[in-house]
This record gives structure tokens, sequence and C-alpha cells, in this order.
């Protein structure tokens, strides 16, 4: 099923829920949500690759060893 069809039957779901129960889907939909992010969130940290480009990222920020987007777009 495509995702516009998924979507306009949750609506026509949602409109005809009762408060609470609007309430309890919300946060379960809340739930997937935060999940999904700290799946990938926790993937990513996992990855010793990753964390190390992230840290060597992190110093070169307070180096102040960065350009800025602007610069870098005009070099494209």
């Amino acid at each position: 099923m495509k995702k516009s069809n998924l979507q306009q039957q949750a609506v026509m779901l949602i409109e005809r829920l009762p408060t609470e129960k609007l309430r309890a889907a919300i946060d379960y939909m809340n739930y997937l949500y935060d999940k999904e992010a700290w799946e990938a969130t926790h993937e990513l940290t996992s990855n010793a690759e990753i964390v190390k480009s992230l840290e060597r990222a992190e110093a070169d920020e307070k180096a102040g060893r960065l350009k800025s987007w602007n610069d870098v777009r005009r070099d494209v």
C-alpha cells in the first residue's frame, strides 16, 4: 500500500478516535519516531570510524579550522 493511502487511512481513523485514545495513539507514534531516531544514533555511534570522524570534526570546529558553507559553495 502506498504511503499516501496509509496517511489518508490514518487521518480517517484519527478523526474518529475519542480524546483519550487519540492521546494514546500520539504517544505511540512519538515512541515509534523516537525509537527510529535512537536506533539510527546507536548505529552511527557503534561505528568506530564514524565516531573518530565526528571527534575530529568537533576538534576542527573548536580550533576554528572550518570553512563557512558560503565559501565552500563558491568553490563548487
